[in-house]
């Protein structure tokens, strides 16, 4: 273990970065973990407040407002704290906004509570995601998608406990006060593990960890060329990133329907139980667990941009098939060809986010954390308008069409991850 703040040895990297590396796993499954725990649960809290399809999904989308605006502050905030005490600090806070949702009296209260919920997984988001490149650049290896695989799987342990949870009758209240004390205890016990401010920057803030080559001194030719770290992005440092934050909303589309509907969904048009409804759910995350434990090699043989459009593909291909499905089967087998649709998508999508933060995290000539936030605020972005958008699609057109939106989704993946993710292959290769 290192101490906070300690600068790594380079010829012992892989001891001394345990801690951290332990630390961001944490802070990945605890993140996962909780929202796994509320999904299976949502029909629950939907029928408890008595609300309809659309109502349900204007209520849903305070949660992607509150993280717009929690997107805001990540990177105020990432310069007054480490990344990693700040990714601490709201993810505890999320762990119990989290336990007592289910307490809500009135469709008012709920909402303010994910709002809040958005706030601070929207600052806890981008602060863990730096902190894990920052860990990925001083090791040396690629990590990223290994991190957001320890998020899926602790979104698959989540949902199954809020599936038996739910199959048993355990409250809401008492399955996700449960849920808030433990991921809250496992990211407290992240933090003295974590690296600290000082391994990040300098007290000019430039960012050390990233830095390629030795700095120019002042005043010389080849400062005179260098791009000055910039807290606002320019013209075109801001549409790089707004198309990385498209493409990543395009994945996280498929998150989303998974996260709110896909309960509903299977209970609606697959007539499952209770206890079977967290399904949907599983299976994204759980075949985006196994695409992000192979994923870095995966991008190391084949390309991120390869990939990535292969991804887009697979999600077309998932959603397309458990739409169809939905029209010729029932019963039994419509549940089976419904969850490998479901798992054929989240398979697709598990490198796309990932690729999307590295890239946008790579954007020269900006402070750190800022290329994530406008990522994580387009993105979403993508979330706040994709509830009400479904909730009207199962209101005038049938539960069974709110998967659509999944399809629509994919196209954009494979027409725009080429273009950008290639981008990021390029960087690698020049610099091997």
């Amino acid at each position: 273990m290192i101490a906070t703040g300690e600068v790594v040895d380079p010829d012992g990297r892989g001891t001394a970065l345990r801690g951290p590396v332990a630390a961001t796993a944490l802070l990945f499954a605890a993140n996962g973990a909780i929202f796994g725990a509320i999904v299976p649960r949502l029909p629950d809290l939907k029928d408890a407040l008595d609300l309809g399809p659309a109502a349900f999904g204007l209520a849903m989308a305070c949660y992607p407002a509150g993280a717009l605006v929690g997107g805001l502050f990540a990177p105020v905030l990432m310069r007054r704290r480490s990344d990693g005490a700040v990714a601490v600090a709201t993810m505890v806070v999320a762990s119990l906004v989290a336990a007592v949702l289910g307490l809500s009296p009135t469709v008012g209260v709920f909402a303010g509570l994910l709002l809040l919920f958005g706030v601070c997984d929207a600052v806890t988001d981008v602060a863990m995601n730096a902190h894990g490149i920052r860990v990925q650049l001083l090791h040396g290896r690629s990590l990223i998608n290994r991190f957001h695989a320890v998020w899926s799987l602790g979104a698959v342990l989540g949902a199954a406990g809020g599936s038996v949870a739910a199959g048993a009758g355990v409250p809401v209240v008492g399955q996700m006060s449960a849920a808030g004390v433990v991921c809250a205890g496992a990211v407290l016990a992240a933090y003295p593990l974590r690296l600290g401010a000082a391994v990040a920057e300098d007290r000019s803030g430039r960012d050390l960890d990233r830095a390629p080559g030795p700095v120019a001194a002042p005043g010389s030719p080849a400062a005179d060329r260098q791009v000055p770290h910039r807290r606002i992005p320019g013209g075109r440092a801001m549409l790089l990133l707004v198309a990385f934050g498209l493409l990543a909303s395009c994945a996280a589309v498929v998150e989303d329907f998974a996260q709110t509907w896909s309960a509903l969904y299977l209970r609606e048009v697959a007539v499952a139980g209770a206890g079977l409804a967290g399904l949907g759910f599983i299976a994204v995350q759980g075949a985006q667990l196994l695409g992000r434990l192979t994923g870095d090699r995966l991008v190391d043989g084949f390309g991120a941009a390869h990939v990535g459009r292969m991804g887009g593909a697979c999600v077309v291909a998932g959603s397309g098939g458990a739409l169809a499905a939905s029209f010729v089967l029932d019963g039994p087998v419509l549940l089976a060809v419904l969850l490998a649709g479901f798992a054929l998508a989240g398979w697709g999508i598990a490198t796309v986010i990932p690729g999307a933060m590295v890239g946008a995290d790579s954007v020269p000539g900006l402070t750190p954390g800022t290329g994530l936030a406008v990522l994580n605020w387009v993105m979403r972005l993508g979330f706040l308008a994709s509830p009400p958008l479904v909730g009207l699609i199962a209101e005038h057109a049938g539960m069974r069409w709110t998967v659509a939106p999944v399809v629509v989704g994919g196209v954009l993946i494979a027409l725009m991850a080429g273009r950008l993710l290639g981008r990021t292959d390029t960087r690698q290769e020049t610099r091997t």
